[in-house]
């Protein structure tokens, strides 16, 4: 009688094959609870960097405003500010604020300065004359300053038509000047520089004719006025480190009489006006979504946060042409008075943002300079003068 038949290696296989389909589906699992464990550990971690990253910029907002602070806190000049004797304390022994008279002190005192120009980014340098002195000495001072600095002031600053020139740079290099005190000069309205830099003091008890501000000083001498350390009758603002907040600031100057004018000149190109007021509005959208996070640390919320930066970052490519820039500036500042000028270099460049440049465009007038040009000369007679050089083609591309 034959043995039975069996399938006892087929029942062993499938039961391998079963084996090994629940160890690996097992495995998947394990694997996509590792990863889910990973993906919740990242986004708490990237929570808790946001976190950090939002307390750094509170407490540095805290200690810059008050920095502001302490500069709209008292008209009194700093000569006054004595060591141990607070603002509400005489200074004498029994005799109390209201003795001394404190609330009817005596204006400030300004000495008549002439034209002024506050230089802006990497300009360190300092000359006056007195106005009617002849311009030849202050001129000599600026060249021997910007032959020291490796750099060409000199060729930006009129000398006819300014009897000061101040620039407050913490360096002659451009990224160590603006990582260490323009970018902070942007979120305080030139305060920082004013709280910082020695030769601000120079600035302090003038009064200007026609104050004239490039790129950064723009933020100076808005400082200087806010804090009444200077007197203006007229600004002019050359390619501006300008905000939203401070152009709000400029209009309500010219609104309360305490600046007669406020002209800002563009040149096409120029991109640091623009990117002044990209980089205040992108802090801006950075501590709103920082403050957000706070309130709510969900990745929704952090994702949420982080697209409205990207999309607030795209808004301002406009700010960097020329015709959207002049609107924004009309819109925020109606009373300033805003002049454009065609210049085709390099954005990258910056060309078109140096003084030379804007000391070009400005004084242009069209004329020939009446030199006579060699090889001209025509059967006997003299050399043609030079013919005028159209103000557009100033900043053509070479």
């Amino acid at each position: 009688m034959p043995a039975p038949t069996t399938n006892s290696g087929s029942d062993g296989n499938s039961r391998g094959d079963r084996e090994r389909e629940t160890a690996a589906a097992e495995q998947r699992q394990r694997e996509v609870e590792l990863e889910r464990q990973r993906i919740e550990a990242e986004n708490r971690r990237r929570a808790e960097e946001a976190a950090a990253r939002a307390k750094f910029e509170q407490e540095k907002r805290e200690a810059l405003g008050e920095l502001k602070g302490i500069s709209n806190a008292s008209d009194l000049d700093s000569a006054s500010a004595l060591r141990g004797v607070g603002s509400t304390d005489s200074g004498l022994k029994g005799v109390s604020p209201a003795d001394v008279g404190l609330k009817t002190m005596p204006a400030r005192n300004y000495a008549f300065a002439g034209n002024g120009l506050i230089a802006g980014t990497t300009w360190t340098l300092y000359a006056s004359r007195k106005p009617g002195e002849p311009e030849k000495r202050m001129c000599d001072v600026i060249k021997q300053q910007s032959k020291l600095a490796g750099s060409n002031y000199d060729a930006g600053v009129d000398c006819k038509r300014y009897q000061f020139v101040l620039g407050i740079a913490v360096s002659v290099d451009p990224f160590t000047d603006l990582s260490n005190r323009v970018a902070f000069d942007d979120l305080t309205n030139g305060q920082f520089s004013a709280q910082g830099q020695g030769l601000y003091d120079k600035l302090r008890g003038k009064r200007f004719d026609e104050l004239g501000c490039h790129s950064n000083g723009a933020m100076i001498c808005l400082a200087a006025l806010e804090n009444r350390d200077i007197q203006a009758d007229h600004v002019v603002l050359y390619g501006p480190q300008v905000t939203r907040e401070s152009l709000e600031v400029w209009n309500k100057l010219v609104q309360d009489g305490r600046i007669k004018s406020v002209k800002v000149y563009l040149n096409e190109n120029d991109p640091i006006p623009g990117a002044s007021i990209a980089y205040a509005d992108y802090k801006k959208n950075q501590e709103a979504a920082a403050a957000a996070v706070r309130s709510n640390p969900s990745i929704g919320t952090l994702a949420e946060s982080g697209s409205q930066i990207a999309v607030g970052a795209v808004s301002e490519v406009p700010l960097f042409q020329i015709d959207s820039l002049k609107r924004t500036i009309n819109k925020t500042s109606p009373r300033l008075e805003v002049q454009t000028f065609p210049c085709k270099l390099d954005m990258m460049t910056t060309g078109c943002h140096a003084m030379t440049m804007y000391k070009s465009k400005v004084n242009c007038t069209g004329k020939s300079s009446g030199k006579s040009v060699p090889g001209t000369e025509l059967r006997g007679k003299d050399e043609l003068p030079e013919p005028p050089l159209p103000c557009e083609a100033l900043g053509a591309k070479p």
